[in-house]
């Protein structure tokens, strides 16, 4: 039958589209295997840590962008993620920042909508732990950040400050970069403060003979230097500095804008001695070495709003080693060009039935003029 056909073209775009097609673009990424004859003592003992790195997701507010543009974007952010769950199965997600649109801007009432929304978009199985750094949409820039928009995302994911979560014997440094000012103001001086603590604690673990925290010890294992993840950048001029790069256009970046200042980036790297730096808030893929000398991996956003060809970072992690790989998304032109295609060949058959249903009315007229 005629209508099957229609259907068939119908259902399979509908399915491509919405529901297999981030597998299908998903299954082809993989864990980066790290050289074994390069691991030393303490990675033999450690399994690799597998880790997901997301950014950018800007999820839209009551304010702004239209609600069909709202729930089809966070659609296929959804499937993404929840394909990404069951394919690759991470040990830890990390978000780095500016999980939401407009959280500098909302009242109790739709951030809690907000965290809502996120959760069940980017919900992972319990023994995942989905951990998020702070951005500047989530409590505003510098000028704006306010003890109530910090209180209330704290709250929420236990993390607006300083953090350094110990797993494996990776240690990772969460930083708030809107809080990397070094004006003297409150938030500032207390984020300061947390990195110094941070920095004793590694120095602690690296010379365990005279460290006095027995805590600390107890806590953390080994000694490995650490990772450091926030929202902003560390400074580089523009995106020319990549080694690998997916940005449109080049522009220029400012300090304590798109990136942390020289002087913020430099204290940094002193006082922890990274080993490795992972950001988003450019929207863009970077690959890089930093001011510190180290690999720098600047995420790109999750989102189709921001991006046309999203992807997000897969990486395997020692106490001394690490590879990166960088798994592309769904593209948004792919999805828009199945629909296309699948339109257009329901019209040709729409044409092509048409004009033969046309053909069978003259052939039947000329008959019936005949038999008259």
């Amino acid at each position: 039958m005629q209508w099957r056909r229609y259907v068939f073209i119908i259902t399979f775009a509908v399915v491509f589209c919405e529901f297999l097609g981030d597998f299908n673009t998903l299954w082809t990424c993989q864990w980066p295997k790290i050289n074994p004859e390069s691991l030393k003592e303490n990675d033999i003992n450690s399994n690799t840590l597998h880790v997901m790195l997301i950014a950018d997701t800007h999820l839209l507010g009551p304010m702004k962008g239209h609600w069909l543009d709202k729930l089809y974007r966070e659609w296929h952010m959804r499937r993404a993620f929840q394909a990404a769950m069951l394919l690759h199965k991470p040990d830890v997600v990390f978000v780095l920042g500016d999980l939401f649109d407009e959280g500098d801007m909302v009242d109790h009432e739709d951030f809690e909508e907000y965290v809502r929304r996120f959760r069940s978009h980017f919900h992972a199985p319990p023994s995942i732990p989905v951990i998020s750094a702070v951005g500047n949409h989530d409590v505003g820039f510098h000028y704006k950040m306010h003890p109530y928009f910090i209180d209330r995302f704290e709250r929420n994911f236990n993390n607006t400050g300083v953090q350094m979560y110990s797993i494996r014997d990776n240690h990772f440094v969460f930083i708030n970069s809107m809080a990397m000012e070094n004006d003297g103001c409150e938030f500032c001086e207390n984020a300061k403060k947390e990195l110094i603590n941070v920095a004793d604690k590694l120095n602690c673990l690296k010379n365990p003979k005279k460290c006095t925290k027995a805590q600390t010890l107890k806590d953390n294992q080994h000694y490995s230097r650490p990772i450091v993840l926030q929202h902003f950048p560390t400074y580089r001029v523009s995106d020319r500095v990549c080694r690998q790069h997916d940005a449109p256009n080049i522009e220029e970046y400012r300090e304590k804008w798109e990136v942390l200042s020289k002087n913020s980036t430099d204290w940094l790297g002193k006082l922890l001695h990274p080993r490795l730096s992972f950001a988003g808030h450019t929207h863009n893929y970077c690959y890089s070495i930093n001011r510190w000398g180290i690999e720098e991996y600047t995420v790109a956003s999750f989102s189709w709003r921001n991006k046309v060809n999203p992807s997000f970072l897969m990486a395997s992690i020692t106490p001394t080693k690490h590879e990166v790989f960088k798994c592309n998304m769904l593209e948004q032109q792919l999805v828009y060009s199945t629909y296309i295609i699948s339109l257009a060949v329901l019209a040709l058959l729409l044409i092509w039935d048409c004009i033969k249903i046309l053909q069978n009315l003259c052939v039947k007229t000329k008959d019936k003029n005949k038999i008259n």
